[in-house]
């Protein structure tokens, strides 16, 4: 078996490995659209047996907010196998390659959002944040009065994107978006933005939905031609968010529900005048693998000054990781240094994994500690807790 970069000789039997993987009622191979043509097959990796593609995946280049620092990033996608060569563990070995070239180009962090949760964990992939998901009657929606107003865009334009951009200050994990983010993400919606004056201060993304295969990507929610799908919304303030929320309720009579996600720090139910809605759940969104563990300790911001940790991390498939990190900050100078063997007393021992959770605030010392996911030098707790604490994450990107 051969594992490989794809080229742009390989995008039609990628695009039948894909077409059978994620659209199969199309019950053809005619008029593939998918990789669009804008994608460069580079950006995808296959497994050859006796030259016939059998299994790929892409690695889309992002930048991402990772606790206040900005980070490259390697999103995963498009992982499909031909059904007849599938359980015989290829999608590893293509990731195996991916870790190690994203290691090589120096990119240290890599996120996914997964058919199969079980299956990335054994990868070292972890869930590090969540969302709140909603389904509500708009007649319910407390309207009031805003002097903020609404216009509509036809196109993701500067206002959109300067909005985005003074929203990533609030979060600590959140892509950076490019340009190609924007065009592929958000390309066949209605687009408002909210203005004060002449300043924009938050936007909304609408689609409206036909029928329920549109919206196989959020909760199988009741009654999808009845319902108008939020696909993004953010604000700067709370005036803002209430004109949105004013916004909302304007369509009362073109539709008769909303389903939304927003982060778990936003309560909808404040803006209801009622607390009996159609859904409410908080689910998992998406995962993240820590790549090169020497190049984000050494790169992050603590909350602390003049201490030495020593780390003891297990990854299985990234040996560079797999051994002993020495975290050292004097006067706000950060050392790391990594060894296969040490000597010394160890302070923390984790799996790659669970340092993603650490690294990113989904969880705290004490909570891994709690369901013995982490060993750690009990004289040092205070340290340790105090070193990682909780972040306010939300990634609302989808590939």
């Amino acid at each position: 078996m051969e594992i490989r970069k794809l080229t742009e000789e390989d995008r039609e039997a990628y695009g039948k490995l894909a077409r059978y993987a994620f659209q199969t009622s199309k019950n053809t191979y005619e008029n593939l659209e998918w990789p669009s043509k804008s994608r460069p097959m580079e950006q995808f990796y296959g497994a050859f047996e006796n030259n016939l593609l059998i299994a790929g995946c892409g690695l889309i280049p992002f930048e991402i907010k990772f606790r206040s620092i900005i980070f490259k990033m390697g999103g995963v996608d498009g992982v499909a196998t031909k059904p007849e060569y599938r359980n015989r563990g290829i999608v590893r070995e293509i990731m195996k390659k991916m870790f190690h070239d994203m290691n090589e180009n120096q990119i240290p962090i890599s996120v996914l959002f997964p058919f199969k949760i079980a299956f990335y964990e054994k990868l070292g992939y972890k869930n590090v944040d969540e969302k709140i998901f909603y389904h509500f009657k708009i007649a319910d929606i407390k309207y009031k009065e805003t002097n903020y107003h609404m216009k509509e865009d036809e196109r993701i334009n500067d206002d959109i994107i300067r909005v985005y951009n003074e929203v990533l200050e609030n979060y600590d994990y959140i892509a950076k978006r490019a340009e190609m983010q924007w065009k592929r993400l958000y390309k066949e919606n209605y687009k408002f933005i909210c203005y004060n004056g002449d300043h924009p201060v938050g936007y909304i993304i609408l689609h409206f939905p036909k029928k329920s295969t549109e919206l196989i990507f959020i909760q199988g929610i009741q009654y999808p031609e009845r319902t108008i799908y939020v696909v993004e919304a953010f604000w700067l303030n709370h005036t803002a968010r209430q004109a949105i929320i004013n916004f909302l309720w304007t369509h009362r009579d073109q539709r008769e529900y909303i389903a939304v996600y927003f982060p778990v720090n936003e309560n909808m139910i404040d803006h209801l005048t009622t607390s009996r809605i159609l859904e409410r759940e908080i689910v998992g969104n998406s995962l993240l693998r820590i790549i090169n563990v020497g190049t984000v300790l050494k790169n992050l911001e603590y909350p602390l000054d003049n201490f030495s940790i020593n780390f003891h991390i297990h990854d299985e498939f990234c040996p560079w990781n797999d051994g002993f990190f020495e975290l050292t900050s004097i006067n706000k100078e950060i050392n790391v240094e990594f060894k296969e063997k040490s000597g010394k007393s160890i302070d923390i021992e984790i799996d790659i994994g669970y340092l993603a959770q650490l690294l990113a605030g989904f969880r705290t010392v004490k909570e891994l500690l709690e369901f013995g996911f982490i060993s750690i030098n009990q004289e040092n707790f205070e340290i340790l807790q105090n070193l990682f604490p909780k972040m306010n994450n939300y990634f609302n990107d989808f590939f």
